[in-house]
């Protein structure tokens, strides 16, 4: 699929520059960092900085990285030519057009002679073109090409190799380090064992049998162990075959972090015990605010008493769609304790008044008044611990064909990644839909500060049974201080700072504090800590405008190019599946979300960036028992998608929200509500219940808010001609 633009000044949203930026000292040069490793070294030093393997002894050029534009200002018209050495899926990343002066610059990308991607770059602004290219052969080519000259732009970007790759690598079979896979006996050691053997050898394919169920784990205290540790591995492999890891309460299945070319892939994960159990309710007593239960010989007899402090320890209570489904709705209901209550499986749960700033009593009114039917309870051990996989500050890495049965607490922690980031079928549903109600206490995926777009494929996932968003996609922004010359002192708005984030050549967008209006752009020369919470930026130059309070956006953190397709997500649950979205230029392609809560997220609590330049393609989305809320988005695409009984509502200032040939279906009433200065269009045939006619009784529009019906101007965005 060819994109409808881009994404600085993505397809939606232009984005201004008030002054010239000198080009400083940056070279100009087409770095192919494969053929030419001394020149590619220092190159991606420039760019990408020490940080990524600031630990390792020795510091080289990723062949995860393997061509790099960084052109200074010129008028005249160029393209730069990268051959494919290895077959795979490439990315084009921290990819940007500055246009100074002169007329719009046509920038063109070709596979061979096939052209993938065109747009014009307006004067003015600066313009993003990342891109995907997957499949490509060896001998292939990629070319960037800006074909008209006298207008004078600088150009730069990335081209990532996101394919990891094992050939030749030595293998480690799990059986020769001791490893049994019987199911019973501890492998916790021998499979560490041939991860550091591979790890020692400089890579490696850890090779398991895929007929047998290995049981890991480890120290019996509660300390979270990762099963692989690849902290600062390179070409390591895991080799499932298909076998069954049975991991150990709250320990992890992965820890990759400052790691280059890493694959796990072919295995299904459990845990024993499982971090939850559940019970048929029996009595509600609201005066004593107890539940009491009956809990199933499926699982082991639960261990009771208060609950741990370590987190917020809920359960939740069912209710469910109608009698006998596995889909319905609850409520987080905080557990004070647990006590036998007349027999080793009658279990009472007493709930505290107030838990984590909340009234507890409306929510058990609400299970007693619906006669909710079961409830889920957490370990008191080992509910609400550990489990998350961790992925930072990383590079090629493929985690694919992996079905997970169940998390202890969240699942995957995908944070400051430094080049691409896959994950392809990669499961997570309990293997019994017909009983069970649980999958993770709390979020599924957490995707955060990605200097590369993560492609999420192909995945199925239990997201009501996720008491939590299903995936979180975001980043933070930054308020601006003070600054100095040139020098801009910053701190985060939520949580710590990331300084590491910020590499030389990154661009910075400047807003109000309301993100309401633009003030310029900026381009960092280097990055430093000072007193803690605080840091500095050195920009070219520091838009005119900027103000102390004002917001500022780390353009290349913001997760950019993510595409998120072919993936599913089921009703079985007490929750509804969610995302919340807080980044920029992402694609939703092909999916089919079942009582799925569809968030775009703004709000000054959690430092969030206005949302950015979002497709949603082809893509079905219901949500019973959740909502469709864009929150101050700014450019929203929904094209040839279907919304099943839900309203959308856009609110705070919601701008460019675009519903092409978007069907609405099973609707009782509004399809659309707008409020608080938000505008929208629809158009494309777009129907409710299968009817266009009348569509404007079905939308909602406070005074300071616009719906409009026709195609909306310059969409689909224009694109220069295909030479002959």
């Amino acid at each position: 699929m060819q994109r409808p633009g881009n994404a600085t000044k993505g397809w939606l949203t232009p984005v201004h520059i008030p002054e010239e930026y000198s080009c400083r000292s940056h070279c100009d040069c087409a770095v192919d960092m494969k053929k030419n490793s001394a020149l590619a070294h220092g190159a991606y030093l420039l760019i990408l900085g020490f940080l990524l393997f600031t630990s390792m002894k020795e510091k080289e050029a990723l062949a995860t990285m393997v061509y790099r534009v960084d052109q200074p200002v010129t008028t005249e018209a160029k393209a730069w030519t990268h051959t494919v050495e290895e077959p795979g899926d490439y990315q084009i990343g921290i990819a940007w057009i500055e246009v100074q002066s002169g007329k719009r610059v046509p920038v063109e990308i070709f596979h061979n002679s096939a052209r993938v991607k065109a747009l014009y770059a307006p004067v003015g602004e600066v313009t993003r073109f990342e891109t995907r290219l997957e499949g490509l052969s060896e001998g292939d080519e990629i070319t960037v090409k800006v074909t008209r000259g006298k207008s004078t732009y600088r150009i730069g970007y990335q081209i990532a190799f996101g394919t990891p790759t094992f050939e030749g690598l030595p293998v480690f079979n799990v059986a020769d380090y001791g490893a049994v896979g019987d199911g019973t006996t501890d492998d916790m050691e021998a499979i560490r064992k041939a991860v550091n053997a591979a790890k020692e050898a400089g890579g490696g394919i850890v090779r398991f049998d895929g007929a047998k169920t290995y049981r890991v784990i480890g120290l019996s205290d509660l300390t979270i162990e990762p099963v692989f540790d690849l902290a600062e591995a390179r070409n390591i492999k895991i080799e499932g075959n298909g076998a069954i890891l049975m991991l150990h309460p709250p320990d992890r299945l992965t820890v990759i972090e400052l790691a280059e070319n890493i694959q796990i892939d072919g295995l299904t994960v459990g845990y024993d015990p499982l971090p939850y159990y559940q019970g048929t309710i029996t009595n509600i007593d609201l005066e004593k605010m107890t539940i009491d239960i009956e809990v199933p010989e499926r699982y082991p007899v639960p261990e009771v008493g208060p609950s741990p402090k370590h987190a917020p320890f809920f359960g939740r209570y069912f209710i469910p769609d109608a009698p006998g489904a596995r889909s319905g709705r609850g409520e987080n209901l905080y557990v004070a304790s647990t006590a036998r209550n007349g027999g080793e499986r009658k279990i009472r749960i007493q709930v505290p008044e107030t838990a984590n700033g909340a009234p507890m009593r409306p929510r058990i009114q609400d299970a007693y008044d619906n006669n909710s039917t079961e409830f889920v309870v957490p370990h008191i051990v080992y509910g609400h611990l550990g489990g998350n996989n961790i992925i930072t500050r990383s590079s090629r890495v493929k985690l694919s064909n992996i079905r997970y049965y169940c998390a202890p607490y969240f699942w995957m922690s995908i944070i400051s990644n430094m080049g691409p980031i896959m994950l392809s079928n990669v499961d997570i549903q309990t293997p019994h839909p017909e009983t069970e109600l649980y999958v993770t206490w709390r979020d599924g995926m957490h995707i955060k500060n990605g200097r590369w777009g993560i492609l999420i494929e192909d995945g199925d996932w239990d997201g009501a049974g996720m008491y939590d968003d299903t995936f979180a996609l975001y980043s933070r922004r930054q308020v601006f201080l003070s600054k100095s010359e040139n020098v801009a002192t910053l701190k985060s708005s939520f949580q710590g700072r990331e300084t590491f984030l910020w590499h030389p050549g990154d661009w910075a967008s400047f807003w109000s504090s309301d993100q309401g209006v633009f003030k310029g752009m900026g381009r960092a020369v280097s990055a430093v800590d000072v007193e803690s919470p605080n840091y500095e930026v050195t920009f070219e130059s520091i838009p005119e405008g900027a103000e102390p309070g004002d917001i500022v956006l780390h353009e290349e953190s913001l997760n950019r190019g993510t595409v998120i397709r072919n993936c599913t997500t089921t009703d079985i649950g007490t929750e509804n599946s969610s995302n919340r979205f807080r980044g920029t230029d992402v694609l939703f392609q092909n999916n089919r979300f079942e009582d799925f809560a569809f968030q775009l997220e703004f709000g000054d609590n959690l430092g969030t960036p206005r949302a950015r330049d979002v497709v949603v393609e082809n893509t079905y989305i219901s949500s019973p028992e959740g909502g469709f809320t864009l929150s101050r988005p700014l450019g929203v695409l929904f094209k040839d998608c279907t919304i099943d009984g839900v309203e959308v509502t856009a609110r705070a200032g919601a701008q460019k929200i675009y519903f092409d040939n978007v069907a609405w279906i099973n609707m009782e009433g509004k399809i659309l509500k707008l409020r608080d200065g938000s505008e929208a269009w629809i158009f494309g045939d777009s129907t409710r219940n299968g009817s266009a006619e009348d569509l404007s009784d079905w939308i909602e529009t406070d005074a300071d808010s616009k719906i409009y019906y026709d195609v909306p101007p310059n969409y689909p965005p224009d694109v220069p001609p295909l030479e002959e």
